[in-house]
């Protein structure tokens, strides 16, 4: 199971579980694959989701190093 998934079957609450669909949508819309997205990244959102404070945008730069770390194992 991706990280991402693990994150929104533990959201709890509307607000929680809305604000990971919209961390999805914004992945989509900035073109690329939620499931490809970096697993740190989805941790951060469990963590931020956890504290209660603001997700962070994934972007393409974001993804960019991720592939290059990926590139480099």
């Amino acid at each position: 199971m991706s990280p991402g998934a693990r994150i929104l079957l533990r959201a709890d609450g509307e607000p929680r579980v809305k604000a990971v669909l919209a961390a999805v949508d914004a992945i989509e819309a900035a073109g690329l694959d939620p499931c490809a997205a970096a697993p740190v990244y989805w941790r951060m959102v469990g963590n931020r989701l956890a504290a209660r404070l603001p997700l962070p945008a994934y972007t393409p730069e974001r993804h960019a190093a991720h592939l290059a770390r990926e590139a480099l194992r």
